[in-house]
């Protein structure tokens, strides 16, 4: 589900930047995250959706964002390129093709992508009346495939509000996140109707769910089997989940300029930890910066 941007226009000399870089093979720029929620002093967060990895700045970043989607780059524009308050405004967006960001809205067991877009999210550029539509599809299928998966976890009555923020905990369990525990619950709170929305969307078209009134709903055909193995579902999950966030935080180092101080200065915004990097990890943060990251990792900046 989502919905057409009016374009602000503070953040159009950063889409007129991915325009330029990617060309004709730019289907789709959406923005999701704390921005759509009236966050400004933050990185905006923008998915890129492509034909093809063509206008990449090289064939291995190509071969490795199939290996290991998405890729994700950094971009900035100076306070004297904008009228704004704001000394500059940043983003990273991640990039893939459209078929491998559709794929994931349905198949894909582990919930990086879908658990994202299950949430509200803007089209800011689409090229055509066709990507749109297939865009569309895909969004819709973002949240189904959110709550099938998310349903087995709960128990026979419950209401949206318990879906949708024991499902944003499960999912956030199964990355490396730096946000408190309550997450969820302040995610659903800040749009509680576009997820009651979905929930009752799905319960239209799916038998599984029963009652349509947001605060009483029932699952139909549970059972204690069901319950299990979600619990192990889940508890997989968590494990992929953590080895692939290791491993896309290393990839980023190869793609993201300043990587280093992107991740400290998002560690530092959810949680207050911050532990100040030496010149040697922020040049060579593949090599150096483990030990700091291990540091902040018992104090507790992220899970």
């Amino acid at each position: 589900m989502s919905a057409e941007s009016n374009q602000n226009s503070s953040i159009q000399p950063l889409l007129e930047e991915i325009r330029q870089k990617h060309g004709e093979a730019l289907l789709a720029i959406l923005v999701y995250g704390s921005w759509l929620r009236g966050k400004r002093d933050t990185m905006l967060d923008f998915y890129v959706l492509v034909d093809d990895y063509q206008t990449l700045d090289s064939a291995w970043q190509g071969w490795i964002c199939h290996l290991l989607p998405p890729n994700v780059y950094h971009i900035h524009h100076k306070k004297e390129d904008l009228e704004s308050e704001s000394p500059e405004l940043r983003a990273k967006y991640a990039l893939l093709t459209l078929s491998r960001f559709r794929r994931a809205m349905q198949h894909d067991f582990h919930s990086y992508f879908w658990a994202r877009f299950a949430q509200p999210c803007e089209i800011l550029y689409v090229r055509d009346d066709l990507t749109r539509e297939l865009l569309t599809r895909a969004l819709d299928d973002a949240a189904n495939t959110f709550v099938q998966r998310v349903l087995p976890s709960m128990k026979d009555s419950f209401s949206s509000a318990d879906l949708w923020t024991r499902g944003l905990a499960l999912t956030y369990q199964c990355e490396l996140r730096t946000e408190s525990s309550n997450r969820g619950e302040s995610i659903y709170e800040f749009d509680p109707a576009y997820y009651d929305g979905v929930t009752k969307a799905f319960a239209l078209d799916n038998s599984v769910l029963s009652n349509l009134e947001a605060e009483n709903l029932y699952i139909n055909q549970s059972s204690g089997f069901s319950r299990k193995l979600s619990t192990m579902t889940w508890w997989l999950r968590r494990v992929q989940g953590k080895l692939l966030s290791a491993l896309r935080l290393i990839k980023a180092a190869f793609t993201f300029n300043e990587p280093l101080e992107y991740l400290l200065w998002k560690i530092e915004r959810h949680s207050g930890v911050y532990i100040k990097p030496t010149q040697r990890q922020l040049k060579h943060p593949l090599i150096f910066a483990w030990p700091l990251l291990w540091k902040l990792y018992r104090r507790g900046a992220f899970r």
